[in-house]
């Protein structure tokens, strides 16, 4: 069993095809072919089954995976640690965007320390970042609360921070003058809003930026899933908008005025690495989770 035959067989599992691996991997569909031939010789057992033109993972190759992982990761380690000082490293990071907002200098901040790292973030909704992740794409997930109570057990989670959602809105909106509002006030006035959520990336309609109140029923204008455009409509005065907490400070917008409901919700953010990451990686999570 050869390590580079695991790391074929990892980015064969994430494309489930042997074209689209050979497109990453570089070389050829029939050597990808060789190369799992001989990993599943090795080992004695099937790791895909074919359905159509397609490559899916079987129960052996759902065990193998995390293995795979572990061992790429055990190999990558050695070689690092060997040639500690003149080796440069780069670590892949998948977020969605909205959580890389903020924590994106949180992690660069942390890395500045150690000149041999290099730090990738590769926008990814929150399925997909995790999805990554067990496959050995990336070295780190940042995801939210949600995610992290189905965890597989070889997934380690460390706690980031936490973000606020809040009505926002621009320094000429006409709520600006007030002193207090209330949710009959509030409903006169349009929101933007998007319909596909900023941090799982389904498609839920109107509200699944987080909208809790069922004592109001949104006037929605426009429907904006890029938060660049959706701050700019609120940063005009023509919106309101249910943002982080953290963007409403980076934009200069403000939140809203005293009102008789809460409005606002908090949401836990974590960042995800595996149990079996390399030391470096293992190091660099302790050191965000002390800081």
């Amino acid at each position: 069993m050869e390590i580079a035959d695991l790391h074929k067989f990892l980015v064969i599992a994430q494309q489930q095809s042997l074209q689209k691996a050979a497109q990453i991997l570089d070389t050829s569909p029939s050597a990808l072919s060789k190369s799992l031939k001989r990993l599943e010789s090795s080992l004695q057992v099937k790791l895909f089954d074919r359905i159509g033109k397609s490559l899916r993972l079987n129960e052996h190759g759902v065990m193998l995976q995390p293995r795979a992982v572990a061992l790429t990761n055990l190999a990558e380690d050695t070689k690092t640690q060997l040639k500690r000082g003149s080796s440069a490293i780069t670590c892949m990071v998948a977020a969605s965007s909205i959580l890389q907002f903020k924590w994106a200098s949180v992690l660069a901040r942390q890395t500045s320390v150690h000149e041999h790292i290099t730090l990738v973030f590769d926008t990814q909704y929150e399925s997909n970042a995790l999805h990554k992740l067990l496959a050995g794409e990336v070295d780190l997930a940042m995801v939210t609360g949600e995610v992290i109570n189905d965890l597989p057990t070889d997934i380690h989670y460390t706690k980031l921070g936490e973000l606020t959602m809040q009505i926002a809105m621009g320094n000429s909106h006409p709520l600006r003058k007030q002193k207090s509002t209330s949710l009959t006030q509030l409903a006169k006035y349009p929101f933007a809003a998007p319909n596909t959520s900023p941090f799982c990336g389904e498609q839920r309609g109107i509200g699944c930026d987080g909208w809790l109140s069922p004592k109001i029923d949104r006037k929605v204008k426009w429907v904006v899933n890029d938060y660049a455009v959706l701050g700019q409509l609120v940063k005009s005065g023509l919106a309101l908008a249910y943002l982080p907490d953290y963007i409403v400070r980076e934009w200069q917008l403000f939140e809203l005025p005293k009102h008789s409901e809460n409005l606002e919700y908090t949401e836990q953010v974590y960042l995800l690495n595996h149990k079996s990451a390399p030391t470096w990686l293992n190091e660099l999570v302790r050191d965000l989770s002390i800081g």
